[in-house]
């Protein structure tokens, strides 16, 4: 919830200027954006097998790459386009969604924790 709150709050510091919203509001998506690598990072590696975790970590960096850098060449393209309180407001309503939408589909589908994988591959059929 603390990335979209502060890619709200960076769009509101477009129409509304001032040092100190800006900088509460690149600090919370800064901190939101890392809350979500981190538990992606640890998603991945308790669900990857233990003999392919480095592979399915490997992969998930590439991805975690590329979702981070293609919003900023995107954001840059939408530059020619729009506005950059449009632009900005845009991209944070879909990096918002986006979001919400990776944490409700985590929770939902909770990973077992490291003893309940190996509880469930001991337990007979």
């Amino acid at each position: 919830m603390v990335f979209p709150v502060g890619l709200v709050l960076c769009a509101v510091s477009l129409y509304h200027p001032a040092l100190w919203l800006y900088l509460v509001a690149v600090s919370l998506s800064g901190a939101g954006s890392g809350l979500l690598f981190k538990g992606g990072v640890e998603r991945a590696g308790s669900v990857a097998e233990p003999a392919s975790r480095a592979g399915v970590l490997a992969v998930f960096f590439v991805v975690a790459y590329l979702g981070m850098g293609l919003p900023a060449v995107l954001f840059s393209i939408a530059l020619r386009h729009f506005a950059v309180q449009t632009a900005m407001t845009g991209f944070a309503a879909v990096l918002s969604c986006g979001a919400v939408v990776s944490v409700a589909v985590a929770l939902r589908d909770r990973a077992p924790g490291p003893g309940e994988l190996l509880a469930q591959s001991v337990r007979p059929s």
